[in-house]
Protein backbone atom coordinates (compact mmCIF):
# COMPACT_ATOMS: atom_id res chain seq x y z
CA UNK A 1 0.00 0.00 0.00
CA UNK A 2 1.31 3.30 -0.72
CA UNK A 3 0.99 6.82 -1.90
CA UNK A 4 1.42 6.08 -5.58
CA UNK A 5 2.13 2.42 -5.38
CA UNK A 6 1.43 -0.14 -2.73
CA UNK A 7 2.28 -3.64 -1.93
CA UNK A 8 0.90 -6.37 0.24
CA UNK A 9 3.68 -8.85 0.81
CA UNK A 10 2.66 -12.47 1.26
CA UNK A 11 5.54 -14.76 2.13
CA UNK A 12 4.73 -18.35 1.27
CA UNK A 13 8.03 -20.16 1.80
CA UNK A 14 12.48 -17.78 -0.64
CA UNK A 15 13.48 -16.81 -4.10
CA UNK A 16 10.66 -17.49 -6.51
CA UNK A 17 8.43 -14.40 -6.82
CA UNK A 18 4.98 -14.01 -8.31
CA UNK A 19 3.67 -10.49 -8.91
CA UNK A 20 0.02 -9.52 -8.76
CA UNK A 21 -1.23 -6.48 -10.65
CA UNK A 22 -3.88 -5.33 -8.19
CA UNK A 23 -4.12 -1.77 -9.49
CA UNK A 24 -7.14 -2.48 -11.68
CA UNK A 25 -8.37 1.08 -12.12
CA UNK A 26 -5.27 2.70 -13.65
CA UNK A 27 -4.86 1.41 -17.20
CA UNK A 28 -1.06 1.62 -17.36
CA UNK A 29 -0.42 0.07 -13.95
CA UNK A 30 -0.59 -3.54 -15.13
CA UNK A 31 1.62 -2.74 -18.11
CA UNK A 32 4.19 -1.08 -15.85
CA UNK A 33 4.24 -4.02 -13.46
CA UNK A 34 4.53 -6.43 -16.39
CA UNK A 35 7.70 -4.59 -17.50
CA UNK A 36 9.12 -5.06 -13.99
CA UNK A 37 8.15 -8.73 -14.03
CA UNK A 38 10.10 -9.14 -17.27
CA UNK A 39 13.10 -7.22 -15.90
CA UNK A 40 13.23 -9.39 -12.80
CA UNK A 41 12.28 -12.68 -14.47
CA UNK A 42 9.12 -13.05 -12.39
CA UNK A 43 5.69 -14.32 -13.30
CA UNK A 44 2.71 -12.00 -13.06
CA UNK A 45 -1.04 -12.34 -12.54
CA UNK A 46 -3.20 -9.65 -14.14
CA UNK A 47 -6.91 -8.95 -14.17
CA UNK A 48 -8.83 -11.15 -16.60
CA UNK A 49 -11.32 -8.37 -17.34
CA UNK A 50 -11.40 -4.58 -17.22
CA UNK A 51 -13.98 -4.61 -14.43
CA UNK A 52 -12.08 -6.98 -12.14
CA UNK A 53 -11.76 -6.01 -8.50
CA UNK A 54 -8.29 -5.69 -7.03
CA UNK A 55 -9.15 -8.17 -4.28
CA UNK A 56 -10.08 -10.85 -6.83
CA UNK A 57 -6.78 -10.40 -8.70
CA UNK A 58 -4.84 -10.70 -5.45
CA UNK A 59 -6.84 -13.74 -4.38
CA UNK A 60 -6.14 -15.39 -7.74
CA UNK A 61 -2.42 -14.60 -7.44
CA UNK A 62 -2.05 -15.85 -3.87
CA UNK A 63 -3.91 -19.07 -4.75
CA UNK A 64 -1.61 -19.56 -7.75
CA UNK A 65 1.44 -18.81 -5.62
CA UNK A 66 0.34 -21.32 -3.02
CA UNK A 67 -0.52 -24.03 -5.58
CA UNK A 68 2.70 -23.64 -7.58
CA UNK A 69 5.04 -23.23 -4.61
CA UNK A 70 6.11 -19.62 -5.07
CA UNK A 71 8.15 -18.23 -2.20
CA UNK A 72 6.69 -14.72 -2.34
CA UNK A 73 3.61 -13.16 -3.85
CA UNK A 74 4.17 -9.44 -4.28
CA UNK A 75 0.77 -7.77 -4.55
CA UNK A 76 0.70 -4.31 -6.09
CA UNK A 77 -2.24 -2.30 -4.79
CA UNK A 78 -0.99 0.91 -6.34
CA UNK A 79 -2.92 4.10 -6.87
CA UNK A 80 -4.43 4.49 -3.42
CA UNK A 81 -5.08 7.98 -2.13
CA UNK A 82 -5.45 8.24 1.61
CA UNK A 83 -8.16 10.86 1.12
CA UNK A 84 -10.39 8.63 -1.07
CA UNK A 85 -12.69 6.58 1.16
CA UNK A 86 -13.70 4.01 -1.48
CA UNK A 87 -10.09 3.29 -2.46
CA UNK A 88 -9.13 2.81 1.18
CA UNK A 89 -12.10 0.47 1.68
CA UNK A 90 -10.96 -1.52 -1.33
CA UNK A 91 -7.53 -1.78 0.26
CA UNK A 92 -9.13 -3.31 3.36
CA UNK A 93 -10.88 -5.81 1.07
CA UNK A 94 -7.53 -6.70 -0.51
CA UNK A 95 -6.00 -7.42 2.88
CA UNK A 96 -8.97 -9.56 3.93
CA UNK A 97 -8.95 -11.43 0.62
CA UNK A 98 -5.33 -12.61 0.88
CA UNK A 99 -5.77 -13.60 4.52
CA UNK A 100 -8.57 -15.96 3.48
CA UNK A 101 -6.18 -17.81 1.18
CA UNK A 102 -3.14 -17.87 3.49
CA UNK A 103 -3.74 -17.64 7.22
CA UNK A 104 -1.82 -14.74 8.73
CA UNK A 105 -1.22 -13.06 5.39
CA UNK A 106 -0.17 -10.53 4.39
CA UNK A 107 3.17 -11.04 6.09
CA UNK A 108 4.38 -7.58 5.18
CA UNK A 109 2.58 -4.39 4.22
CA UNK A 110 4.92 -1.90 2.62
CA UNK A 111 3.94 1.71 2.08
CA UNK A 112 5.82 3.36 -0.77
CA UNK A 113 6.39 7.04 -0.11
CA UNK A 114 7.53 9.43 -2.80
CA UNK A 115 10.62 11.32 -1.58
CA UNK A 116 9.32 14.49 -3.20
CA UNK A 117 6.07 14.46 -1.19
CA UNK A 118 7.26 16.59 1.71
CA UNK A 119 5.15 17.10 4.82
CA UNK A 120 2.09 15.36 3.32
CA UNK A 121 4.02 12.13 3.89
CA UNK A 122 3.01 11.99 7.56
CA UNK A 123 -0.79 12.18 7.16
CA UNK A 124 -0.59 9.65 4.32
CA UNK A 125 1.38 7.24 6.48
CA UNK A 126 -0.99 7.76 9.43
CA UNK A 127 -4.05 6.91 7.31
CA UNK A 128 -2.57 3.85 5.65
CA UNK A 129 -1.22 2.57 8.94
CA UNK A 130 -4.57 3.03 10.65
CA UNK A 131 -6.43 1.23 7.87
CA UNK A 132 -4.13 -1.73 7.14
CA UNK A 133 -1.22 -1.72 9.61
CA UNK A 134 1.90 -0.78 7.66
CA UNK A 135 4.97 -2.86 8.57
CA UNK A 136 7.62 -1.07 6.54
CA UNK A 137 8.34 1.89 4.29
CA UNK A 138 9.93 2.21 0.88
CA UNK A 139 11.17 5.72 0.14
CA UNK A 140 11.45 6.40 -3.60
CA UNK A 141 12.62 9.07 -6.03
CA UNK A 142 15.82 9.81 -4.15
CA UNK A 143 17.74 10.01 -7.43
CA UNK A 144 16.94 13.70 -8.00
CA UNK A 145 16.83 16.71 -5.75
CA UNK A 146 14.45 15.07 -3.26
CA UNK A 147 16.03 14.03 0.00
CA UNK A 148 12.99 12.49 1.69
CA UNK A 149 13.81 13.99 5.09
CA UNK A 150 10.13 14.07 6.09
CA UNK A 151 10.24 10.29 6.46
CA UNK A 152 12.03 10.93 9.76
CA UNK A 153 8.73 12.29 11.16
CA UNK A 154 6.90 9.18 9.96
CA UNK A 155 9.40 6.84 11.58
CA UNK A 156 9.47 8.92 14.77
CA UNK A 157 5.69 9.16 15.21
CA UNK A 158 4.55 5.80 13.89
CA UNK A 159 7.59 3.62 14.58
CA UNK A 160 7.47 2.09 11.11
CA UNK A 161 10.94 1.27 9.78
CA UNK A 162 12.24 2.30 6.39
CA UNK A 163 13.20 -0.96 4.69
CA UNK A 164 14.20 0.15 1.18
CA UNK A 165 15.04 3.27 -0.81
CA UNK A 166 14.63 3.82 -4.52
CA UNK A 167 17.41 5.78 -6.16
CA UNK A 168 16.61 5.24 -9.84
CA UNK A 169 14.71 3.18 -12.39
CA UNK A 170 16.86 0.05 -12.57
CA UNK A 171 16.36 -3.15 -10.59
CA UNK A 172 19.52 -2.54 -8.55
CA UNK A 173 18.28 0.97 -7.67
CA UNK A 174 15.91 -0.44 -5.06
CA UNK A 175 18.31 -0.80 -2.16
CA UNK A 176 18.12 -1.83 1.48
CA UNK A 177 17.85 1.23 3.70
CA UNK A 178 21.11 2.40 5.26
CA UNK A 179 20.32 4.93 8.01
CA UNK A 180 23.83 6.38 8.16
CA UNK A 181 24.06 6.90 4.40
CA UNK A 182 20.57 8.44 4.41
CA UNK A 183 21.42 10.96 7.13
CA UNK A 184 24.70 11.85 5.40
CA UNK A 185 22.81 12.43 2.12
CA UNK A 186 20.31 14.75 3.83
CA UNK A 187 23.05 16.94 5.27
CA UNK A 188 25.38 16.92 2.28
Amino acid sequence: MMVNAGFLFVSLKINQILMAAGDTFRAAAGDQLEIWAERTDCEIVRAESEKAKASSVLTQAVKKGKELGFDIVLCDTSGRLHTNYSLMEELISCKKAVSKVVAGAPNEILLVLDGTTGLNMLPQAREFNEVVGVTGLILTKLDGSARGGCVVSVVDELGIPVKFVGVGERVEDLQPFDAEAFVNAIFS
